[in-house]
């Protein structure tokens, strides 16, 4: 069974552990690091000192382990080790590594194969910190493509293939959001109904925040990054947002940015800004927040309309354009 060793899992759970801060104002407390690349804030209501020391302590070593499982960039992860294997065998894999691929599977479908774990070879291709930055030619973008694709990938219970070299597989566009669901699911099995958990700004709530009926969250204006345009009411349920307002470059007049659409193997360029997705569980909404912002406005809006428990705002470079029901979370 492919693990990844006990030297990498202390070592990220040391790093973690070290950013840790925890606050408590009454009844709810406040704990807040950094890992997988990216800020954790942890926001919760319990009595019980017991209780919340131990969901302290288990949701900082779930987040480590986590992260030493399935981050690409840790080479002796699950998922690197994966990666260095593509064009040989069969990795054999746990249940929870297993079940998340199923995952994988089941989003590639849902989304008609935008959402993709196995392009890899296309973000390694794409370099958003090179200086200066470059644009990749036709003949290696399509080089990537060849190699890219989930519907490659060889899968059997509870083993996973990756047939040809260079193929690679990157959990960012699941990852985070598979945190989220987990951690907020630790919490209930502890008794704690008022909780918020958030992971990169892609977040899960239950219950309201203190002194408030519901949990209130803001949702970024893609123009003026740290301004919000509007807040959402939630009371159990998630809300992801996906935009390229953060990470894009300029070459020769145009404008890069991160988000590739596996298709074309290009950014995507469809005047999308932002897309905010409300959903019952945190991966459902930042599967269909990224195929949304990869699909643009008007195929976006009517794949995430298949689903009548989701809700979404789709921003464009000259409009805002909703689902029936998005107001209804808008407060007054």
């Amino acid at each position: 069974m492919t693990q990844p060793p006990k030297s990498l899992v202390s070592s990220v759970l040391a790093r973690v552990s070290e950013s840790v801060r925890f606050e408590s104002n009454g009844d709810y407390h406040q704990i807040s690091c950094r890992a997988m690349s990216t800020p954790v804030r942890i926001v919760f209501r319990a009595k019980s000192r017991l209780i919340v020391e131990d969901y302290q302590q288990a949701a900082i070593r779930w987040i480590s382990l986590f992260e030493a499982r399935y981050s690409r960039f840790l080479a002796e992860s699950i998922v690197g080790q994966i990666n260095a294997g593509a064009g040989g065998g069969w990795i054999e894999l746990d249940e929870e590594a297993d079940g998340l691929f199923a995952l994988c599977s089941e989003m590639h479908t849902l989304t008609r194969g935008v959402f993709d774990p196995a392009a890899l070879p296309l973000l390694r291709l794409w370099d958003w910190k090179a200086d200066p930055p470059r644009v990749p030619d036709e003949s290696a973008r399509r080089g990537a493509l060849e190699i890219c694709g989930w519907e490659k990938i060889h899968r059997r219970p509870g083993g996973i293939c990756l047939p040809r070299a260079g193929m690679g597989i990157d959990l960012g566009g699941i990852g985070k959001e598979f945190a989220v669901d987990s951690v907020f699911y630790m919490a209930r099995e502890r008794g704690i109904k008022d909780v918020l958990v958030d992971i990169g700004q892609d977040l899960r709530v239950s219950g309201h925040a203190p002194g408030k009926d519901a949990w209130y969250i803001g949702l970024e204006e893609p123009d003026q990054p740290g301004q919000c345009w509007t807040a959402v009411r939630l009371t159990d349920q998630a809300v992801a947002t996906s935009g390229d307002y953060f990470r894009s470059f300029t070459h020769d007049g145009r404008r890069y940015g991160h988000i590739i659409d596996p298709r074309s193997g290009m950014p995507v360029g469809n005047q999308c800004q932002a897309v905010s997705v409300i959903a019952p569980s945190c991966v459902l909404a930042g599967i269909l927040s990224t195929a949304a912002f990869i699909l643009g406005a008007t195929d976006g809006l009517e794949l995430i309309q298949q689903h009548g428990n989701v809700h979404a705002c789709i921003t464009t470079e000259n409009a805002r354009h909703q689902t029936r029901r998005f107001s209804a979370h808008v407060p007054t």
